[in-house]
């Protein structure tokens, strides 16, 4: 894998992407069923989704080529 991030944070360590998520990101979108299918189109998979959660938010996540964890959320 190629980034920029070990210049851009140095002198601090660019963990593994296998150590596991830290962090998750979230976006905002319309529609979380098609913005799956636009990803699944794209080639992403998808980590989980879509999902109804029990405070009524639907979301969907995948991580992207960095391994960073996104999710999208209705």
């Amino acid at each position: 894998m190629s980034t920029a991030a070990h210049e851009l944070i140095d002198p601090a360590r660019v963990a593994d992407p296998e150590a596991g998520s830290r962090v998750q990101l979230t976006l905002p979108v319309d529609d979380v069923d098609a913005m799956c299918e636009e990803l699944t189109t794209r080639g992403v998979p998808l980590l989980n989704g879509p999902i109804d959660r029990p405070w009524g938010i639907r979301t969907a996540s995948f991580k992207d080529p960095g391994g960073h964890s996104w999710e999208i959320a209705q």
